[in-house]
């Protein structure tokens, strides 16, 4: 399965990445994140070598890009 998180580097988004790839390790996981205020990358360190880990440095409300990743990853 192919999943999209949204956040996922702010505390709670990173918490859920870290959750699903440790009980779903099959799965694949798309991180969505602007790394504004709340994004941390270090707190994903524990997945950057992951290859079931993808991070994408974009902004959700950036349609154009959101539309070329669900192209990209269907």
């Amino acid at each position: 399965m192919r999943i999209l998180i949204t956040g996922g580097a702010g505390f709670i988004g990173s918490n859920l990445v870290l959750h699903w790839l440790q009980h779903h390790p099959q799965d694949h996981i798309f991180n969505l994140d602007a790394l504004t205020y709340a994004g941390n990358l270090l707190n994903l360190k524990e997945v950057e070598g992951n290859s079931n880990y993808h991070f994408l440095h974009a902004d959700l409300r950036q349609t154009d890009v959101v539309r070329k990743i669900f192209i990209e990853h269907k």
